[in-house]
C-alpha cells in the first residue's frame, strides 16, 4: 500500500518513492537439492481514496528488462523476450551469451558474507548475456555462495553424494579444457579462489592470462548453464542447448591450447552452437571445413581442406599467409636461380649473406651441398 499512497500524497506535491524491485517477494523453487530464488511477478497495488476528484490509484511492477549497452533491435527483442520468463517454472530454459575481445577476467573482493546472502535465480544466467566476461564478481559471488552450501550439507549430513553438486560439473568442465588441472575452489583460509594444475594450487589470479582464460571462460559458460536449469541434474552441462559468441577466441592462449580449446568447448557443452572468430592457424586446424566460414570475401564460403593440417599449410592455403616472411622467400629463389646458373662465386656470397640474416634455414643443407658438387666438378 506505501507505493499506492506515495501516488496519492504526489497528486498533493509530497514526493514519496513508488515501489522497488526489493518489495517483490522471492518464491523458494527446490530442484532436488538446487535452490532457485525468483521473485513474484507482477506486482499490483491498488488503493481507493479521496483527493482533488481522483479515487483509485494503480501501481505496478512486472520484472525489468536487463540492462545492456548494445542497442540494435535484435538485442532489445532478446531482453524483452526475458521479461516474460517465469524462472519458477520447470522449463528448459537456453544459454545466450556474448564473451568480447577484451577479456581480462580479474576476480573482484568478494566476501563469503554477501556471498551467503545471495539469492540465486535461474534468469541470473542472462545479467551481462552482451558482455558476459564483464567481470567475475557474479561468478564469484556464485561460486562462493556454492561452496557455503557444500559446507553446511556435509556437516548436517555427512553425505558424500554433495560431491556431485554443482561445482563439481563446473569443474569436470574446466578438466576438459585443462586435463592436468583439478578444477577450481573457494579456499576458506586464502580467502579467494584457487586453480590446482597439477596438484598444485595457484590463486585464480596469479595465474597466466592464457591458463585464467582458459578457466574462467569454461567456468563462467558452465556456471550460467547450472543456473538456468537446475533440474536437469548431473546432465546439465550435456543437455543445456543455446549460442556462445567469443570474439578472438585464441585471445592469450598458447599455441598448444589454440589447438585444442575448440575440441574441448564441443566436448564440454555438446549441445551448445559456438560462434567464435579466430585468426589462429591452430584453432582452424583443428576443426572440419564444414565448421568453419571464411569472410575474408563477404561470401561465407567454406575452406577446402582444414583438419589436420599443420598451421604452415593452414596459413598458405586457407588464410592466404606466405609461410615465410616475403623478403626470405625472395632471397631463397634468387639463390638458386644464381646456383642454376652455375655462377658460382655469386652463389657463394648469396649463401653467406642469407645465413647471417636468417641462421638455420632447413634450405641451407640442400644449397650447401649442391653449391660444393659444382665446386668440384665445376659446373
Amino acid at each position: 500500500m506505501a507505493g499506492c499512497f506515495g501516488n496519492l500524497l504526489g497528486s498533493i506535491g509530497v514526493h514519496q518513492p513508488s515501489i522497488a524491485e526489493s518489495d517483490v517477494r522471492f518464491e523458494l523453487v527446490k530442484f532436488e537439492d538446487r535452490i532457485r530464488f525468483e521473485r513474484s511477478y507482477p506486482l499490483v497495488l491498488t488503493a481507493q481514496g479521496g483527493a482533488f476528484e481522483h479515487q483509485e490509484w494503480h501501481v505496478s511492477l512486472e520484472r525489468s528488462s536487463l540492462q545492456t549497452n548494445f542497442s540494435a533491435l535484435n538485442s532489445l527483442v532478446f531482453s524483452e523476450n526475458l521479461i516474460s520468463i517465469d524462472g519458477a517454472t520447470h522449463g528448459d530454459l537456453p544459454v545466450f551469451a556474448v564473451y568480447q575481445a577484451n577479456r581480462r577476467w580479474l576476480t573482484m573482493s568478494v566476501t563469503a558474507e554477501h556471498a551467503a546472502q545471495s539469492k540465486p535465480s535461474r534468469l541470473d544466467a542472462y545479467t551481462s548475456w552482451f558482455d558476459a566476461a564483464s567481470n567475475l564478481k557474479n561468478f564469484e559471488t556464485w561460486f562462493i555462495g556454492k561452496t557455503l552450501e557444500r559446507f553446511q550439507r556435509l556437516a548436517r549430513t555427512g553425505f558424500p553424494g554433495i560431491l556431485t553438486d554443482e561445482l563439481t560439473w563446473i569443474n569436470s568442465a574446466i578438466q576438459c579444457a585443462l586435463p592436468e588441472s583439478k578444477g577450481i575452489e573457494y579456499d576458506m583460509e586464502m580467502r579467494g579462489l584457487m586453480v590446482d594444475i597439477d596438484d598444485r594450487k595457484t590463486p585464480f589470479n596469479d595465474l597466466s592470462d592464457g591458463q585464467r582464460g582458459m578457466v574462467a571462460l569454461f567456468a563462467d559458460i558452465a556456471r550460467r548453464i547450472c543456473l538456468l536449469n537446475p533440474h536437469m541434474g548431473k546432465d546439465v552441462l550435456s543437455k543445456t542447448n543455446g549460442i556462445i559468441v567469443i570474439d578472438e577466441l585464441d585471445i592469450h592462449l598458447h599455441p598448444g591450447w589454440q589447438r585444442t580449446i575448440a575440441p574441448a568447448l564441443k566436448k564440454a557443452f555438446p549441445s551448445i552452437q559456438f560462434i567464435a572468430a579466430s585468426h589462429s592457424p591452430q584453432v582452424i586446424g583443428s576443426l572440419q571445413p564444414g565448421e568453419v566460414i571464411l569472410l575474408n570475401n563477404h561470401d561465407g564460403s567454406h575452406p577446402r581442406a582444414t583438419y589436420g593440417l599443420d598451421s604452415s599449410s593452414i596459413l598458405e592455403e586457407v588464410m592466404g599467409v606466405p609461410q615465410r616472411e616475403p623478403e626470405i622467400e625472395e632471397l631463397l629463389d634468387q639463390l638458386f636461380s644464381t646456383l642454376e646458373n652455375n655462377e658460382l662465386e655469386k652463389a657463394r656470397s648469396q649463401l653467406d649473406a642469407l645465413k647471417k640474416k636468417a641462421p638455420d634455414l632447413p634450405e641451407f643443407a640442400g644449397a650447401e651441398a649442391l653449391l660444393k658438387r659444382k665446386e668440384i666438378i665445376g659446373r
